[in-house]
C-alpha cells in the first residue's frame, strides 16, 4: 500500500501537491471534530501535520498548505455565516495561511538543520523539538488570532479567552502527532529532507509486547476519565497525568516507532473521551496532560540513547583506540580497586610490565603503520593467554601492563613465558619481534606506584641483559 502511494506521488509534483492539499483539509476537519470552543480544539492535528510537512518536504509544502488555508477559511466563513464577501474570505485565508505556515516552516527548518548536523545527538534533537514546538505554536497563535481579528472573523474581546487553549491545542498537535506524521511522510514521499535513521535503526520492535502495555494504558485512560465524569471535579481530571508513568515505561523499553504510535493512540482516545463524556469544563487539564505526557514520552526515548552514548564514551575513555586493550586510565582505576581489596582480604595480586625490544627500529625500518600492526598483534596474542579477570592495558607507546588478581608470582611467570614465546613467533615482514618483562607481586600495604616501580626495575634488568627475557622484582 505504501509503495503504491509512493509510486503515485512520484508521477508529478502536481500529484504530490494535490495529495498534501487534500490531506491537510482532512486533518483540519479531524481537528474540528474535537473543537470545544470557536478556533480552539482539545488538540489541533493540522498544526502537527503542517510542522511535519515542512520538516520532511520543506518549501514544497508551502503552496498546498496555503491553498488549504484559503479553502478552509472560505468553508469556515460559510459554516459560521460570517458577514464577509468571497474576496474578503480569500484575503483572510491568505493572511491566515501566512500566519499558520511561516512560524512552523521556520521551526521545522531549524529542527531539520539540527537533524542533519554531523555531530547531532538524539537527546539534543528531542529537546530542541519540544522547545521549538512550544515557541512556534505560541508565535503561530498570536499571528493567527491577529489575522482573525484583523479580518473580522473574531471579536477582539474573545482574544483573551482563546489565546491559551489555542496555543496549548497547537502545541499538543505538534508534540503528539508530528513525530508519527513525519515518519509516515518519509515512507510515502519520493524524497525527504529529514533523516530519522537514529530512531529507526533498531527496527520496529515487538507489537505483542506493546499491546500488553497499551492495554494497561487504555484501561487507565478509561478508569481515570470515567472517574472524572462521575465526580465531575478538577481533582479527578488530574488523574490522567498518571499516564505519564506508563508512557515513560513504553518509551524506555520499546522502539521509538512503537513509542510514537502508542502516544498517538492514547492521545486520540483521550480526545475522543473528552467529547464522549462531555468533560469540557476540564478540557484545559486534558490539553496540558497531552503535552506533558507526549513530552515525557519523547524525552524518554532519549534515555536509551543517553545510555548508549555513555557506554560509547566509557569505551573511548577506558579502551586504547589503537590496540583495543584497556587504557591507562582504566588500568589505574582497576589497579587501585584491586590493591585495596587485596589489602582488605589479605589476598594476592601480581603485576607485569613489558615492552617490545628495539621497537624504534621496527618503526624506522618498516614504518609506523607496521609498528602499529606489531602492537595490535602483540595485544591480540597476549589476550589469548589471559582469563576474564586478568587485565591487559597499554601504559604508553609500546609499554604494556598485565594485572593478575588472585595469582602469585610463580603462576604468573608461567603465563608470561608463554606470552614471551608467542611474541617471538610473530611474523611481521621478516622483522624480529621480541619483548622484555618485569614481574612484581603486591606486598603488604604496598601502593600501586611502588608496585609498578619494582616491576619497572625488573624490566630494566631484562633489557640490560639483552632483552627477550623475564625478570622478577626484588622484594
Amino acid at each position: 500500500m505504501i509503495n503504491q502511494i509512493k509510486k503515485v506521488l512520484q508521477s508529478s509534483e502536481l500529484v504530490q501537491g494535490m495529495f498534501l492539499f487534500l490531506a491537510w483539509l482532512v486533518v483540519w476537519q479531524i481537528g474540528r471534530l474535537v473543537e470545544y470552543t470557536e478556533h480552539a480544539s482539545v488538540w489541533f492535528p493540522a498544526a502537527g501535520f503542517t510542522f511535519s510537512c515542512f520538516m520532511v518536504l520543506g518549501r514544497r509544502a508551502f503552496l498546498p498548505i496555503m491553498f488549504g488555508a484559503i479553502v478552509i477559511t472560505i468553508w469556515n466563513g460559510n459554516h459560521y455565516q460570517l458577514p464577509l464577501t468571497l474576496n474578503e474570505l480569500i484575503w483572510a485565508g491568505f493572511l491566515f495561511g501566512l500566519a499558520h505556515i511561516l512560524p512552523y516552516w521556520l521551526g521545522a527548518s531549524w529542527i531539520r538543520k539540527i537533524s542533519q548536523a554531523v555531530e547531532h545527538s538524539v537527546p539534543k534533537l528531542i529537546i530542541s523539538f519540544l522547545l521549538v514546538a512550544g515557541v512556534s505554536a505560541l508565535i503561530t497563535t498570536c499571528l493567527v488570532i491577529s489575522s482573525l481579528v484583523l479580518t473580522n472573523q473574531m471579536e477582539i474581546s474573545d482574544v483573551s479567552k482563546t489565546l491559551l487553549p489555542f496555543w496549548v491545542g497547537d502545541t499538543a498537535g505538534i508534540v503528539v502527532l508530528a513525530p508519527l506524521l513525519s515518519g509516515l511522510l518519509i515512507c510515502i514521499s519520493p524524497s525527504s529532507n529529514l533523516d530519522l535513521s537514529d530512531f529507526t535503526k533498531d527496527g520496529i520492535g515487538s507489537f505483542k509486547n506493546l499491546l500488553n502495555k497499551m492495554t494497561l494504558n487504555i484501561f487507565l485512560i478509561f478508569i481515570t476519565m470515567t472517574l472524572a465524569y462521575i465526580f465531575d471535579s478538577q481533582e479527578s481530571a488530574f488523574a490522567i497525568f498518571f499516564l505519564a508513568v506508563t508512557h515513560m515505561w513504553i518509551a524506555t523499553t520499546e522502539s521509538p516507532i512503537l513509542n510514537v504510535v502508542s502516544l498517538a493512540v492514547s492521545s486520540l482516545l483521550i480526545v475522543l473521551l473528552v467529547h464522549f463524556f462531555g468533560l469540557m469544563s476540564h478540557v484545559m487539564v486534558y490539553q496540558f496532560a497531552l503535552v506533558v505526557i507526549a513530552a515525557n514520552a519523547l524525552f524518554g526515548m532519549a534515555i536509551p540513547q543517553l545510555k548508549a552514548y555513555n557506554r560509547e564514551l566509557e569505551h573511548m575513555v577506558f579502551t586504547d583506540s589503537l590496540t583495543q586493550v584497556s587504557s591507562r586510565q582504566y588500568l589505574v582505576q582497576r589497579a587501585e580497586l584491586e590493591i585495596n581489596q587485596c589489602h582488605d582480604q589479605k589476598s594476592i595480586l601480581t603485576l607485569v610490565l613489558f615492552d617490545l625490544d628495539n621497537f624504534k627500529l621496527i618503526n624506522d625500518q618498516l614504518g609506523h603503520i607496521n609498528g602499529d600492526i606489531a602492537l595490535k598483534k602483540v595485544c591480540q596474542m597476549a589476550k589469548t593467554f589471559l582469563s576474564k579477570n586478568d587485565v591487559i592495558a597499554r601504559f604508553g607507546g609500546d609499554e604494556f601492563i598485565l594485572l593478575f588478581p588472585k595469582l602469585d608470582i610463580k603462576s604468573v611467570q608461567k603465563i608470561v613465558e608463554k606470552i614471551r614465546i608467542a611474541i617471538k613467533n610473530i611474523n611481521l615482514k621478516n622483522a624480529e619481534i621480541s619483548s622484555s618483562f618485569g614481574i612484581s607481586e603486591l606486598q603488604v600495604n604496598e601502593s600501586f606506584n611502588s608496585l609498578i616501580k619494582r616491576a619497572d626495575k625488573a624490566l630494566y634488568l631484562s633489557k640490560k641483559n639483552g632483552g627477550n627475557q623475564i625478570n622478577l622484582a626484588l622484594t
